[in-house]
Parts: structure tokens; C-alpha cells; sequence
């Protein structure tokens, strides 16, 4: 029960904001303290279970039956597959509020938005059944798209459109493949599909191919990424932690929980495709990164490359290749959260983002100057950091089952570390490019309060990353299991 209690609490806080009386301070100290509340029971449920390795216990799941013709049931429940994004879900929520004091105008409404969102983003990583997970995934789309173009910038209605467009079809051509695969073998249900659902290879790859296709527009996998750079850029910095942080996981989690163990024979022929999309991903987003003038730009292109590492380790099929990438959805949430907070605060303070007209932040805004500088070390992969680990399993299960493009993933390291050691060097070291930047201050409690969790845990999960290896490692060998890996 404990499950669909945190997955629906937030509902409960978006009418709570609605109903609360425009008195700007009483709405954001509510709005945290409705964000609080699944993240401590996230946290309850990690410390009561994940720690036992109980994650499949009875009492994290709820099963009944929705529509009992079609064997459609109201199924949710925890695993190590998604345990860690449900987490970050909960997190990045409360990051979300602690973060948006660049919104001014229809506080309430806002805050309600970004509530129904969470609904949708927890409910996704607890879902048990393909229509129910459907539905969980579509929730996210209209506050989103709400939240970009009604509080974005000047482009926010065009960059919000393109948003809807791209991720609803995608979405409808994935739900053709659920329909499909639920029709032919008589259920919904995750579980009692198995591996396969009883079909044929042949009707396998028919019902993949939508499947994986609306799930890398979701990511997104290039060429399908030309809504992100507009989306992104345009929107709030609060809106960007979530958007960054957990929106793109909804499709790779997708092809790690549904494609994989659900369709084996399905998938297996598009697996090299889509880790050559990964490697894609990877070199592409390094590329054009290192030619942004924009800060918030540079961080947007630098998600899709460490995206790319998910792909390619969940496209490996192997333990150490999943691992790699269940665990790289969690660190790419948290360095990508705490560097967009950071380009808002930088913004703020200088009145600009184009790194040209930035320099020598470190000796005016040591703390936002450092923190960066751990953000930048961290999206690099720097051992030490959590994101090493994790980029570092991916591409060694990436190479153990696509020697080229394990190889291949390696050049975006060395990319990575070109283009952000220089936006380090241009923006927080050398000489001060404006006179007006000596009167400017450093990040304030609140802009800390909201990115310190975010690099205390990139740096103990990059210290002691058994904390959630531990807790997927049995939902990765299942899935590997499945798909007749090693």
C-alpha cells in the first residue's frame, strides 16, 4: 500500500495548492513540505527493504483488476529496476521547489503542475502493467508542456509545442506496440507476460519496433533529439531539473524494464542499432556541445551525450553493461540537476549566459564557482564521482557485446572532458571580463540548499556505489535472465 500512497500523494499536493491563498511565502514553504513527504518514504522504503534486498516484498505491491476483459489490472509495485529513479523522482521534486525562485507569477499554479508531473514520472517506475504504465507516462505530458510554455521565455510556446508533438506521438506509436502485445498473449500484466508473452520471434520484432521507437524519441536518441536544445533552453531552471533529471529516464527506463526482458527475441536484432545510437549520442553531444556559446546550451547537449551511455549498456544485455546503465539514470539526474541550477544561478547573478562574456566567477562566487567545477568533474567521469562508475560499467558491458562501439563510447570521455575543462577555464578562471561582475554575490541558502544534496551524493555513490548497485543487482539478473545474458 505504501507504494500507490507515495505514487498519489503528490495529487493531494497539487489541490492543496490550488486551494492555499496567494501569499507568496505560505505557498512555497508548502510546496516544500508536500515535496517532503515522498522523499521521506521513499527514504523509509529504502532503509525498511532495499537495505534487505526486500524490494519485491508484498507489501510494496497492489494488484487488482482494472478491466477485467482485457486483463488490464491496476498493478504497481517497487524493484531495483526502477527503485532508483523513483528515488530521484522524489528528489529532484523537491530540488524542483527549492529551486524556483525564478518564478513570480502564478506561483499555485505552477507548483500544481510540477506535482501532477511527479505523480506521473513515480508512478512510471512503480507501474506493473503496460497500460498502466502508459497512462502513467502520458501524465507527465500535458504539465510539462504546461510548465514550459506558460513559464518559459520568450520562445516558450513554440519550444513547448514541438515538445508535445515530439513525445505524444512517440508515445502513441508505443502504446500501438502495447495493445499489440497485450491483445496476442492475453494480458497486461508485466509478470504474467514473462519473457515473450507466449509469441513468436517474427511477432516479437513486429510488436519491438514501435515499442523501442516511441522509447528513444522519449530519451532522446539522435536523430529523434531536435525538441531537447529548444525545450531545455526555453524552459525555467526548475523545470529543467526535472525535465533533465528525469524525463529522458521514462524511455530508457522503458527499454530496460519493458523491451528487454519482455520482448528478448523482439529486441535482439535491434540491440547493435541501438548501442551504435548510444555510441551516437555520446560523440555527437560532445561535439556540438564544445561549439555552444550558451552555458544553459553546452549543459543541455552534454545530457544527450551522457544519455548515450544508458543506451549502450542496456542495449549490451549483460550484468555489468544493465548495471551500468540502471545506475547511470540515477548520476545523470544528479550532475545534470545540479549544473542547470548552477547556469540559473550564474545567469541571475551576471545577466548573462553566453560563455564569452563570463570569466573569473571563482573570486566573486566561490561556492557556485566550486560546486560547478564538482558538477563539471562529475559529467566528465572522474574517479571518485558517481558518474565514473557508471559511465564505466556501460562501456565495459558495451564493449564485452559490441567490441566497435565499447571502443567507440571511450572518445566521449576524452570530448567531454575537452569541452568542459574549457567552459571551466572560460567562465570561473582568468580575469574578470565585465567590471560589474566585482559587485556580484555568490549563490544564496537557497540555490545552495537546493545543489549540495545533489553533489554529496554524486560523491558518495561515486565512493560507495554498492548503495544502489546492492539494491538492483537482483532485478538486473532477472532481466538478464530473461534475455539469456550473462
Amino acid at each position: 500500500m505504501i507504494t500507490t500512497i507515495i505514487v498519489f500523494l503528490p495529487l493531494l499536493g497539487a489541490l492543496l495548492m490550488l486551494l492555499l491563498p496567494d501569499e507568496e511565502r505560505l505557498v512555497r514553504y508548502a510546496a516544500l513540505g508536500v515535496a517532503a513527504v515522498p522523499l521521506v518514504l521513499v527514504l523509509f522504503v529504502y532503509f525498511r527493504f532495499g537495505l534487505g534486498g526486500n524490494l519485491d516484498s508484498s507489501s510494496l505491491s497492489q494488484n487488482f483488476t482494472w478491466i477485467e476483459s482485457l486483463g488490464v489490472g491496476y498493478r504497481v509495485g517497487l524493484d531495483g529496476l526502477g527503485f532508483g529513479m523513483f528515488f530521484l523522482a522524489a528528489l529532484l521534486t523537491l530540488i524542483a521547489v527549492a529551486a524556483s525562485w525564478d518564478i513570480t507569477s502564478n506561483l499555485k499554479q505552477y507548483y500544481a503542475m510540477l506535482f501532477v508531473a511527479e505523480v506521473g514520472m513515480l508512478g512510471v517506475f512503480a507501474a506493473q502493467d503496460l497500460i498502466l504504465f502508459y497512462i502513467f507516462f502520458e501524465i507527465t505530458l500535458v504539465p510539462m508542456y504546461l510548465m514550459v510554455g506558460i513559464w518559459g521565455d520568450q520562445n516558450r510556446r513554440a519550444a513547448a509545442i514541438k515538445f508535445f508533438i515530439y513525445t505524444f506521438f512517440g508515445s502513441t506509436v508505443m502504446l500501438a506496440g502495447f495493445l499489440a502485445f497485450g491483445i496476442l498473449a492475453g494480458t497486461f500484466s508485466i509478470a504474467d507476460l514473462g519473457a515473450g508473452g507466449g509469441l513468436g520471434s517474427v511477432a516479437q520484432v513486429a510488436i519491438a519496433a514501435p515499442v523501442l521507437f516511441g522509447l528513444l524519441i522519449k530519451v532522446p536518441a539522435v536523430p529523434l533529439h531536435s525538441w531537447l536544445l529548444d525545450v531545455y533552453v526555453s524552459s525555467p531552471i526548475s523545470t529543467n531539473v526535472v525535465l533533465s533529471g528525469v524525463l529522458p529516464k521514462l524511455g530508457t527506463f522503458g527499454i530496460i524494464k519493458i523491451a528487454l526482458p519482455l520482448l528478448p527475441q523482439g529486441v535482439e536484432p535491434f540491440l547493435p542499432y541501438v548501442a551504435a545510437l548510444g555510441v551516437i549520442n555520446i560523440v555527437y553531444g560532445a561535439f556540438v556541445a564544445f561549439l555552444q556559446p550558451d552555458l544553459k546550451a553546452l549543459v543541455a547537449y552534454s545530457s544527450i551525450g551522457t544519455l548515450g551511455f544508458i543506451l549502450l549498456g542496456a542495449a549490451a544485455g549483460n550484468a555489468v553493461g544493465l548495471n551500468g546503465a540502471v545506475m547511470q539514470q540515477v548520476t545523470h539526474g544528479l550532475y545534470s540537476a545540479l549544473l542547470f541550477i548552477l547556469v540559473g544561478v550564474i545567469a541571475s547573478k551576471t545577466g548573462t549566459r553566453r560563455i564569452a562574456e563570463l570569466g573569473g566567477l571563482a573570486a566573486r562566487m566561490p561556492w557556485a564557482s566550486g560546486l560547478l567545477a564538482l558538477g563539471a568533474l562529475a559529467a566528465m567521469g572522474l574517479p571518485g564521482l558517481a558518474v565514473f562508475v557508471s559511465e564505466f560499467m556501460s562501456i565495459m558491458g558495451g564493449y564485452e557485446a559490441f567490441p566497435v562501439q565499447g571502443v567507440l563510447a571511450t572518445l566521449g570521455i576524452v570530448l567531454s572532458a575537452m569541452y568542459l575543462l574549457y567552459m571551466l577555464a572560460r567562465t570561473i578562471f582568468g580575469p574578470i571580463e565585465n567590471p560589474a561582475y566585482e559587485e556580484i554575490g555568490d549563490a544564496g541558502p537557497a540555490a545552495l540548499a537546493a545543489v549540495v544534496p545533489l553533489a554529496a551524493l554524486l560523491v558518495i555513490l561515486g565512493i560507495l556505489p554498492g548503495l544502489l548497485i546492492n539494491v538492483q543487482q537482483p532485478a538486473v539478473q532477472a532481466v538478464v535472465a530473461a534475455i539469456g545474458g550473462s
